[in-house]
């Protein structure tokens, strides 16, 4: 597999899809390894209001 954000080749890719207040079911998918996933969803909103 390969990632959409770094473009290695690894083993494992993930994306959210819908959580609470985010829906990205109908956007173009962006698959992400570990690393640049767990970067992503720090800056997510959903993220922050919980955190609040």
């Amino acid at each position: 597999m390969k990632c959409d954000t770094c473009h290695r080749e690894v083993p494992e890719v993930s994306r959210v899809v819908i959580y609470v207040g985010y829906n990205k079911a109908a956007s173009k998918a962006m698959y992400n390894c570990p690393e640049c996933f767990s970067k992503k969803e720090q800056t997510k909103s959903y993220h922050q209001e919980e955190a609040s």
